[in-house]
């Protein structure tokens, strides 16, 4: 009889736990989450593909990435500085680019949280699925 009695107890018990703790599946900090970080030194967009092709649009910009998350942008004339980080969400390795105020619409472009493909030494490459239309956008960088 002691066993039934306790059985609501248990049930309660296993409620309670179960919809008291909750996963998050986003986390963002430099170098946290995936633990690559792209190599000091300059890099330029070597493709870009949103709908079409528009690398051209990032002819002239070298971009740097610091290894604390730091970002810069630069066409030679102005320099635009943001934010990298890194992190999981919807369980994928992501790539995070933000820049601070007002930008060209270049740059403002690659404010996404980028899928990550590859990121080595000399070569990143990531890819964006649009949440609207399904769209997948590609962005490779080169290392200088």
């Amino acid at each position: 009889m002691r066993s039934i009695k306790s059985i609501p107890a248990i049930i309660l018990f296993a409620l309670s736990t179960l919809f008291s703790c909750q996963k998050s599946d986003d986390s963002s900090n430099p170098g946290g989450g995936t633990n690559v970080t792209p190599a000091a030194g300059q890099w330029k967009v070597t493709f870009f593909f949103d709908k079409k092709d528009e690398t051209a649009n990032y002819t002239g910009y070298v971009f740097e990435f610091g290894s604390n998350g730091s970002l810069s942008a630069s066409n030679g004339s102005q320099t635009w500085t943001g934010t990298w980080s890194t992190g999981i969400d919807d369980s994928a390795n992501k790539f995070l680019i933000d820049f601070t105020g007002t930008v060209p619409s270049a740059l403002s472009d690659l404010e996404e949280d980028w899928l990550i493909i590859q990121i080595s030494d000399n070569f990143m490459h990531f890819e964006h699925t649009s949440g609207g239309n399904g769209d997948t956008d590609v962005l490779k960088f080169s290392k200088l």
